[in-house]
């Protein structure tokens, strides 16, 4: 009896040890996972803020406009030692961060990690296939407009330590433009036309508007260096203007088309759409389709015994006087924001609304209404502004009212909709709490293609 006791004991020890074993043998390997998915993780941290350096070495403009102010007195370099050091550094990258495995890290850093590789992936596109920097010389003189307007528009500091960042820019403007004439080669004839149209109003930029934004500073020295910038700068455009007129344009004989794997390489690098272009057609023209037949129904509902071509000519003609133009889109916004609320739409975690004034001259060109945010880590200047581009003093009477149609009222809604509320000034107002370092740049097409100003000038 105290035999098959003692051994009924003796299993039952036996057991209990097994599972005792069993479970310190899972929860060390739950430690070990636990600590492999830590290491993961802070790896990947550590490189993220590697390549964010690194980025922003190329790209100052951009930090400038996150709001990481320690690149305000550096400019773009357009040459080609830059544009070779940032491709081989890029593709290390690329390599680092594809050799990651996205299931040891968080969450959020999983889809950091997409983005991260197919915004290396869009860069490289455009640095070694599609090359914007030598088909479109608008790339340049945009870039350093905006560089400098960032600075001048965004008070984040005394306006003196901004001025000494202006100078500091201004001073490498003839070298990005002496690069310029060196990269653009046989560009499409609409792209030199376009950087034409758009360079008298640069000139114009740094000539009245820089100046008259430190007027109040009044260092003699300061002033004295930012003359000597400043002139230097404009002389610079306006040879850049006469190369662009008298040399590229006669030569401008590019084609302007990506090509069909280009263009699919984009979608899916810059937007990540995978779709084939066959069946994007496809669904494309569908929607074509859906729109105009509900254009005809819609037509029909205001007048019958009108053609759709005419009802549509009337909606275009019901447009705001120019000069009353900002202040529709401001009371727009005013609407479209107690409708939100009211509704219950989304969350507009703010009461400041955007500031709406006129589009900066050197963006006039290309665009009919943008919003220009700050960047997700500026601490100071918090203000954010809607442009829209408004007739230029000198327009004949016809261009006016061709131009105010496509102000109409119904436009004026669905920009101030797509713009602001609830489109992109509430996501900027939320991308801040967003638990990521990677939700300004660099992030997909903005800071992909050297054509668009910034992640935050969206339009």
């Amino acid at each position: 009896m105290i035999n098959r006791i003692f051994a009924l004991t003796l299993c039952v020890l036996m057991q209990l040890s097994l599972l005792s074993s069993s479970a310190f043998a899972q929860d060390a390997s739950a430690q070990e996972k636990t600590a492999s998915s830590l290491r993961s993780q802070t790896a990947f941290d550590k490189l993220v803020d590697e390549y964010f350096d690194f980025y922003f070495q190329f790209h100052p403009t951009v930090g400038t406009q996150a709001g990481l102010h320690q690149y305000d007195m550096k400019l773009e370099d357009f040459s080609r030692a830059a544009i070779d050091a940032e491709t081989a550094g890029l593709a290390q990258f690329q390599k680092k961060f594809s050799s990651i495995q996205s299931t040891q890290l968080s969450l959020e850093s999983e889809g950091d990690l997409d983005v991260l590789i197919s915004s290396i992936q869009a860069r490289l596109l455009e640095l070694q296939s599609i090359q914007m920097w030598r088909k479109d010389p608008d790339v340049y003189i945009s870039n350093l407009s905006y560089s400098v307007f960032l600075i001048m528009r965004r008070n984040f500091a005394p306006a003196a330590d901004r001025l000494r960042s202006v100078i500091a820019r201004e001073r490498e403007i003839p070298r990005v433009l002496a690069a310029a004439r060196q990269n653009v080669s046989n560009p499409p004839r609409v792209y030199t036309q376009v950087a034409l149209q758009q360079m008298p109003d640069n000139i114009k930029f740094f000539q009245n508007d820089v100046p008259a934004a430190f007027r109040d500073v009044h260092d003699p020295k300061l002033l004295a260096d930012f003359k000597a910038s400043n002139d230097a700068a404009i002389e610079a455009l306006t040879k850049y203007q006469d190369f662009l007129r008298t040399d590229l344009i006669p030569v401008s004989n590019g084609d302007f088309r990506l090509g069909a794997e280009n263009f699919r390489k984009k979608l899916l690098y810059d937007e990540m759409v995978d779709i084939p272009l066959d069946r994007l057609l496809e669904i494309g023209y569908a929607d074509l389709r859906r729109n105009q037949q509900q254009l005809k129904e819609v037509a029909a509902q205001i007048d019958p015994h009108r053609s759709t071509a005419a009802v549509l000519a009337d909606l275009h003609r019901d447009h705001p006087p120019a000069d009353q133009l900002l202040q529709t889109f401001r009371d727009t916004l005013g609407g479209l924001r107690q409708f939100i609320e009211q509704n219950k739409i989304v969350t507009i975690p703010s009461t400041v609304p955007p500031i709406v004034e006129e589009t900066p001259p050197f963006a006039r060109a290309l665009t009919t209404a943008s919003m220009d945010t700050p960047g997700a880590y500026e601490t100071k200047a918090k203000e954010a502004m809607f442009n829209v581009t408004l007739p230029a003093p000198d327009w004949k009477p016809e261009k006016v009212e061709q131009w105010m149609q496509g102000f109409n009222r119904g436009t004026i809604i669905s920009t101030a909709i797509h713009e602001v509320y609830p489109g992109h000034y509430t996501q900027f107002l939320w991308i801040q709490a967003a638990p990521t370092k990677t939700l300004e740049c660099p992030s997909r097409a903005q800071c992909s293609d050297p054509n668009v100003l910034t992640s935050a000038w969206l339009d």
